[in-house]
């Protein structure tokens, strides 16, 4: 049976502090309602990004799975839900990353979804924002809820791909017939190269046959390039064995 790719999602939310200054003069500029320090949003916040994520290892970006109790479908397709942050573009987020074995229906997001804003709001969270960070110019307190906040916003994780390139296939040159001119067969080999849209490798060539001094090690090296009767099998070319297996 072949196995499901696992799905990646992240679930952003607004996330906002309160910063509690060392500076006295500051205090004259609180309201009422800042009684608890100066509020931040999630762009002031980004300045902090460091510090909140050691309290985060600190205080463990929980596995809210473990005590999800909601939906038996849900618990088959989210195989984990971690809390963490999330920059982008300079404004810092709460995050919940989550590994799906299967897209939720818009039935089951909703409902998970109010249960990771109860974990902020009651659980995980409160605790989370009890927590006071060092930070240069006083004590921090992060909050992953407020009564305020809006549905978290979904973003799909894809995997990114890096293409292999496939190893280009030597071109070949039958040194049968040439009048054993090694320039003229150098020549040759390197023109082949170059057609093949190998310049640097035509030029390295080049290099190391003028630098062998000599026209048997020169047909050799050659034959590293381009394929000749005098060429190894690839896995034994001499020029690869150098590189991965040193002679002594």
């Amino acid at each position: 049976m072949e196995e499901k790719e696992t799905i990646h999602i992240n679930l952003l939310t607004e996330l906002t502090g309160n910063l509690i200054s060392e500076e006295s003069e500051w205090e004259e500029e609180w309201t009422e309602n800042d009684a608890y320090g100066m509020p931040l949003d999630g762009t002031d916040l980004a300045w902090y990004e460091s510090a909140i994520r050691e309290e985060l290892n600190r205080y463990g970006e929980d596995e809210l799975m473990q005590y999800f109790s909601g939906s038996a479908s849900i618990q088959e397709k989210v195989k984990s839900a971690v809390v963490t942050i999330e920059n982008k573009d300079g404004i810092l987020y709460g995050c919940t990353k989550l590994e799906l074995n299967e897209l939720l229906s818009q039935e089951e997001l909703q409902e998970f979804t109010e249960y990771i804003t109860g974990q902020y709001s009651d659980g995980w969270g409160e605790g989370f924002e009890q927590r006071d960070i060092k930070v240069d110019g006083g004590m921090l307190n992060v909050h992953f809820w407020h009564p305020d906040m809006e549905q978290p916003k979904i973003y799909e994780k894809k995997t990114e791909q890096i293409p292999i390139k496939p190893e280009k296939q030597r071109p070949k040159l039958q040194l049968l017939g040439h009048d054993g001119n090694i320039f003229s067969i150098m020549g040759d080999a390197s023109t082949l190269l170059k057609k093949n849209k190998q310049t640097a490798e035509a030029k390295e060539m080049c290099k190391r046959v003028l630098e062998s001094g000599d026209y048997y090690k020169a047909l050799l090296i050659i034959s590293e390039y381009v394929e000749t009767e005098l060429s190894l099998p690839p896995k034994e070319n001499k020029r690869t064995k150098k590189k991965h297996q040193p002679e002594r």
